[in-house]
């Protein structure tokens, strides 16, 4: 994946929002916007009847690993404790 790069003056210099101070590049907002415009540039060679696109997919992929779970085992540990709702 390639990684975009900021000027950093351009990255640290605060824009006023609602009488609130905030740094354009620096924030949650703009490192998932960047993220998921890489996402959005992987070929998908799914079948024609997918209806959620990759990015979407792996966007999904990101909160569930990245922000609830910190690997695949914490995640599968704590599948395996919670019952499942099949109903």
């Amino acid at each position: 994946m390639k990684s975009k790069s900021y000027n950093s003056t351009n990255a640290i210099r605060p824009t006023t929002t609602a009488q609130r101070k905030v740094r354009k590049h620096l924030n949650a907002d703009s490192l998932f916007a960047a993220i998921h415009k890489d996402f959005q540039q992987i070929p998908d060679n799914r079948g024609a009847n997918c209806t959620i696109s990759l990015g979407d997919a792996l966007m999904s992929g990101l909160a569930v690993f990245q922000l609830k779970h910190p690997s695949l085992l914490a995640f599968d540990k704590q599948r395996q404790k919670e019952p499942q709702n099949l109903h």
